[in-house]
Parts: structure tokens; sequence; C-alpha cells
């Protein structure tokens, strides 16, 4: 008998209809949520420095952690040896012949010179003797001959001169261009696999929570730190379906919790689309199996706030 008296009561106490009291109308519960940043590295190896601690403040930019980069170093040396190895190439082909080959060349030019002019001595004089009867015809005809064989030597070595101070064709000049950007790519990427090894903060935080330590592998999908920008706090809280026609997004609300500064406002950021039951996590005593729907204020001051502490946001 008591137990189908306990169901009635609960029935009743159901369908009867419940007083919403003007401040019900106005305030709701919420809390504060947080969305964390979980820093990991883009690459995995172990945590060589970790330069916070929990709790710490910190800038952008500041350096949070570290992993071993004994192998990234040497790559980058590796490559930036390369590198220089493709432009002294380049330079050599750009300049032409090694001053060493250019010496040679100006040299032969030299002798080529001086053995033509011994040649046209040599050929004067013969046709001098020959007119004069003094030297046979077969003398003059050597002399001539050899006089000849010494222009076409000095064509050929100031040829082979302009050929050793010459570049090097357009080609292999266009080709050594193309190693050197292949080796600047290179350089690059290195340095860029040797500064992922170093996480630094990408705004002002606050640190949550170390999750690995010294030591510890590290990577991609295993974070080190837990990070709480301010910017990133909200309030959430729940709207009751009867109030949703007359609430907008971008509209202003009033927060007050334990220990809070009065005067603390913000503004409503979003209105979920789908109705929910009141959560358990809002201790209302009223209202509760109603419809309401969830929704997101960004509070003016985030800072005054931590993370799942409950707040009263009061609608205009």
């Amino acid at each position: 008998m008591s137990r189908l008296v306990f169901i009635a009561f609960i029935v009743l106490a159901a369908c009867s209809p419940s007083k919403e009291t003007d401040e019900t109308r106005h305030n709701l519960q919420g809390y504060a949520e947080a969305r964390l940043l979980y820093m990991a590295p883009r690459t995995s190896g172990p945590i060589t420095a970790l330069a916070v601690r929990e709790g710490d403040q910190i800038t952008a930019d500041r350096l949070l952690f570290s992993l071993d980069d004994g192998t990234a170093s040497a790559r980058l040396a590796q490559a930036e040896a390369a590198l220089a190895a493709a432009r002294s190439r380049l330079a050599d082909l750009r300049a032409g012949g090694r001053p060493q080959d250019i010496n040679a060349a100006r040299q032969s030019v030299a002798q080529a010179r001086a053995a033509l002019k011994l040649t046209q001595d040599n050929y004067e004089r013969s046709k001098t003797l020959v007119a004069k009867g003094q030297a046979p015809q077969a003398r003059l005809d050597q002399d001539e001959a050899q006089h000849t064989q010494a222009k076409a030597a000095l064509r050929a070595s100031e040829a082979r001169l302009a050929l050793v101070r010459a570049p090097a064709r357009i080609n292999t000049i266009t080709a050594a261009q193309e190693e050197v950007r292949v080796q600047e790519a290179l350089v690059i990427q290195a340095k860029k696999a040797l500064d992922d090894l170093r996480v630094v903060a990408p705004v002002d935080a606050s640190v949550q929570t170390v999750l690995r330590r010294e030591g510890e592998i590290a990577g991609p999908a295993q974070p080190v730190l837990v990070l709480l920008p301010p910017a990133q706090i909200r309030i959430r809280f729940f709207i009751p379906e009867p109030r949703l026609g007359a609430i907008r997004i971008g509209q202003k609300v009033q927060f007050s919790c334990d220990g809070c500064d009065d005067g603390l406002i913000g503004k409503i950021s979003f209105i979920s689309g789908t109705a929910e039951f009141t959560p358990p996590v809002i201790f209302t005593e009223k209202e509760r199996g109603k419809l309401v729907y969830m929704a997101e204020a960004l509070p003016n001051d985030p800072a005054s706030f931590h993370p799942g502490q409950p707040v009263l946001v009061t609608l205009p």
C-alpha cells in the first residue's frame, strides 16, 4: 500500500504545474568550461628538457620542452655541407677554367708567339738570301712551311686559352643551379625538423598538467603538457525550452559565482540546435524533466573563472 501511495505522489507531482519565480526566469545555473591545448611535438623522441611546471603562467613563444636533437643536428650539418659543395661547383662553372689551367694556356700562347716570331725572321732572311743567290730555294720553302705551321700553332693556343677562360655551357650551368636549389630546400627542411624538436607556447596560457617528464618518449599522439589559454574559458549553461525564442547569440548576460567580483558580464556565443534533458551537473531542484538547450557565453574577463566552477547566469 505504501508503495502505491508513493507512486501516486510522484505522478501528481509530475502533473502539477510548477511556479516559475522571477529569479528562476532570469537566473540559470551553469559552470565554467575550459578548452584545453594538448602540446605535443611533431616527431617522436625522448624529452631532454622540460622548461615549465604545473601552475606556471607563460607567455606566447615561451619554450615548453625540447626533444633529443642529435640526429636532426647531424642531418642539418650534412645538408649545409652539400649546399656549400653545390654552390662552389656552380661558381666554378660560371668562372670558367681553374687558374692553373688558364696560366698554362697563357704560357702556351706566349711560346707560340715566340716560335712564330722566330719562323717569321727565318722566312724573311731566307727570302733575302735566295734573291741574292746565296741560298737554295729549298731553304726558303722549308722556312715558309715552318712559318705557316707556327701561325697555325698560335691560333690553336689562343683558341685553347679562350676555351679555358669561357664558362661552362648554359645547360651545364642550369643543371648546377637546380642542384643548388635542391640543396637549399634540403637545408630548410633540416632546419625545420630541428626547430620542431623545440616546442614553444602558441599563446599566453597557464600550465594545467605535465603529462610526461624528462627521459620519457613524446610524439604527435603523446602530448607532454596541457595548457589553458584564458580566452578559451567559457560559461556553459542550459536554457529552458520556453525561453529559447527570446534569447539570441550575441545577447549580453551577467555572471556571478562564489568569491567572484561583481559586475562580470559576457555575451552568448553559441546555442545548441538540439534539445536535451537537464544534465546531472546542474543541481537545480526545479524544472527537472523539462527540455533545455545547451548554450555558451564568452566572459569579458575569462581569467576570473576556473574550470568546473559553478556560475549563475543572469539573463536580461
